[in-house]
Order: structure tokens, then sequence, then C-alpha cells
């Protein structure tokens, strides 16, 4: 039998360890600026966390035409990259298990990620314009 002193001493390091940590809109703030930041062709970043033990993240990112091709319908393989490497060095402290993310140009029209999510090994993970990830797969990719 365990003791009600063993398990309050758990309650209460489990309740501080959730108090102490930076609340989830602090870290989907820090994540959207270090997009934002990092180049790319990332003009706006909204980053949104599933509300849930379900530890899903939602990245849309507004891309410049820096971060498209040419032609100006795929993200280019270099901003994907970025998205991946930065969003992965700053969600340590959110517990993501899902990673989905979209991309509009400057116009608000749909980008794909198609050419770059192929080249990178991420072909599975499409769908549609959309990328949709698990934890291990973005995370093991960006500390590459």
């Amino acid at each position: 039998m365990v003791s009600a002193g063993l398990v309050a001493s758990a309650l209460i390091i489990g309740l501080t360890a959730c108090v102490d940590g930076p609340s989830a809109g602090e870290s989907a703030d820090r994540l959207s600026a270090a997009l934002k930041s990092a180049g790319a062709g990332i003009e706006r970043a909204e980053v949104v966390r599933t509300p849930s033990s379900a530890g899903g993240l939602t990245i849309s990112v507004t891309v410049s035409s820096e971060g498209l091709d040419p032609t100006g319908d795929e993200v280019k393989t270099g901003t994907l990259k970025s998205i991946l490497t930065v969003t992965a060095d700053n969600s340590d402290d959110m517990k993501v298990t899902n990673l989905y993310v979209y991309a509009v140009d400057e116009s608000g029209s749909d980008v794909s990620f198609h050419d770059a999510a192929t080249e990178l090994g991420f072909e599975n993970s499409l769908k549609g314009d959309s990328l949709t990830l698990v934890s291990e797969d973005w995370t093991s990719f960006a500390r590459k």
C-alpha cells in the first residue's frame, strides 16, 4: 500500500513542475517569434497547441517570395528545414507528439510543401498541401 505522504509529495512535485514551467501561450509565443526571426522567408507564424494531453502543435506560416520556389506555389526546401529545426529547438517544454504545418503566401493563398517534403524524405507525411509529422520524425531530422 502507498502511504498518503508519498502520494501527497508526488502531487506537490507534479504541480510545482507545472506551475514553474512556461505557460502554453508563452511557449507558443516564443516559438512564433523564433520562426519569424529565423529568416528563410517566414513573414508570419502562428503557433497553436492542442489544448489536451494529445500533444499536437499546429504551425501556420506566411511565406514571402524569398521562401518560395520561382513559381510561388511551393515552399523551398531551405524554408521547410528552418521551420523544422527552429520548432525542434524551441518546443522541448511543449511535449509535442504531432506537428501540423501549413503555409500560405503573402496574398493568403495556400502553398505546398510537396517538393521540399519529398526532398527531405517526408513525402509520406504530406496531407494535401500541408505536412503532418510525428515527433520523432521531425526532431531526429532537425538534430542531424
